[in-house]
This record gives structure tokens, sequence and C-alpha cells, in this order.
């Protein structure tokens, strides 16, 4: 069976002799080398430029995901678990209305909002 050899001019360069590579492979070679497709044991799995950013991408998007996510519980934890303060005291004629309590109770609501938010965007991603 013929043997393939490479069609470029950089198969007997610095770090092959012989047909065989010595050293040791970096991502960096790829980008210095003028022929990166020389070796003959290259792994065969067809990559393109666009190939590499897909591990890439799916590691952003799961970290982020998993970040979002726990955000999003301690949102949703802090915004449910949290009493909500009486915001009206007094009886029906004569009712004193307590603002720093109605302004605690919406921070409470925008807890929820934002942890909900904060999970479907963790859901998102994860599913990306």
């Amino acid at each position: 069976m013929p043997t393939c050899q490479p069609d470029c001019s950089c198969g007997h360069g610095p770090s092959v002799a012989q047909g065989k590579w010595y050293g040791v492979r970096s991502y960096l070679h790829l980008f210095y080398e003028d022929c990166t497709r020389a070796s003959p044991n290259r792994d065969g799995d067809g990559s393109s430029p666009h190939g590499a950013w897909a591990p890439l991408i799916w590691k952003v998007s799961l970290s982020m995901g998993t970040l979002f996510l726990l955000m999003g519980a301690v949102a949703l934890a802090a915004g449910s678990l949290a009493p909500p303060k009486l915001e009206g005291i007094g009886e029906e004629e004569f009712m004193v209305l307590d603002v720093q309590a109605v302004r605690y109770n919406r921070a409470l609501g925008t807890c929820r909002l934002v942890g909900t938010a904060l999970c479907v965007a963790a859901g998102v991603l994860g599913a990306v």
C-alpha cells in the first residue's frame, strides 16, 4: 500500500528527521510553522480552524451556566426565604404606611425575579 507523503516543503524542517517527529508539540506550533499538516501521524479528526472554537464555547457556556445557576439559586433563596414586612399598621380609619417595609418587600420581589431570570439564562446556556 503506498504511503501518503505531505505536499508541503517543510517535511524536513528542524523538528522532522526521516519522517519522525521529535520534541513536544503544542498548539503554538500550529501557528508558527509554515506547514502544519506535515505530520504523518496527525490526528485524523479533520479539524478546521472553526473546530478549535467548539471546546472553548462549550467550556465557557458550561461555566457561565453554572455560575448563573448558583447566583440565581441564591437570589431565589434570598427572595423566598426572607419574611416580608408588614406595610400597613393601624385600623381601618387610621392606617399608617411603612415606606421602608414597602421598599423591602419590593426588593424581595426583585430578588425572586432576578433569581428566576438567572436560572432561565443558566438553562439556556446549559442547552447550548
